[in-house]
């Protein structure tokens, strides 16, 4: 259920994207808005938080540029781990879902690399869905279905998973991520180019409904009497 975290929004000054791989959800020529999703390839709030982003901007007609980053740390693991209701403190519990989330961005990295972001995208979203509504558990068998409901080589796939590109792109996400000071996921930064403040930000850190991030997207600070504001 949405909510589970208490949000907190931040501004913060513009930075330069420009090695970030980013899919057009509009396809204009003229981009106006631009976000950037961190997520924990498997969370639970993450999967409902990016049905509520697509939502918001799905009734916008400007362009708009969405950066789909998925990470995982020991922060966003205890995170999903506690959204779930789940005990902190057992150790088969956390590694289980560490080592499911690490293997996710692992994939998504490398279908990235061999097919694009738009199936990798995808692929996380269908591993979501089979994971947080269907109650199925990250494993070899349920990868290769996925895999296969996407058209991908499941050979080309495992030969490339190892290679050291893969490493190098989750550093450089992971890079981004400590950048911006992203510490939990899901975590939406979205910049409004159109905004007279169009050196600026928005932060929403934890889950945030279609109506929060509507307002963000117009610049409306008042996104939530839950949420804290400040600039960076």
């Amino acid at each position: 259920m949405l909510g589970n975290i208490k949000n907190k929004t931040n501004f913060f000054p513009f930075h330069s994207f420009s090695d970030t791989v980013f899919m057009n959800l509009d396809g204009g020529n003229n981009k106006m808005f631009e976000i950037f999703f961190f997520v924990n390839p498997i969370g639970v709030n993450c999967y409902q938080n990016e049905q509520e982003i697509i939502a918001a901007v799905s009734g916008y007609n400007q362009n708009i540029s969405y950066h789909f980053i998925p990470i995982t740390t020991m922060n966003t693991i205890r995170n999903d781990i506690k959204a779930r209701h789940l005990s902190l403190n057992n150790v088969e519990v956390f590694n289980t879902f560490s080592q499911s989330a690490y293997n996710a961005t692992k994939d998504y990295h490398t279908l990235k690399l061999i097919v694009g972001n738009k199936k990798a995208r995808q692929y996380i979203i269908n591993l979501q869905h089979a994971i947080n509504d269907m109650n199925r558990t990250y494993s070899p068998e349920l990868v290769d279905e996925i895999l296969n409901s996407l058209d991908v080589s499941i050979k080309n796939f495992k030969k490339n998973r190892e290679s050291n590109y893969i490493k190098l792109s989750m550093d450089k996400d992971l890079k981004l991520a400590d950048d911006l000071n992203v510490v939990t996921t899901p975590t939406t930064i979205i910049f409004n180019y159109d905004d007279d403040q169009g050196d600026s930000g928005m932060m929403i850190e934890g889950c945030a409904n279609r109506e929060e991030i509507e307002s963000a997207i117009v610049g409306d600070k008042q996104t939530s009497s839950d949420n804290s504001l400040r600039l960076l």
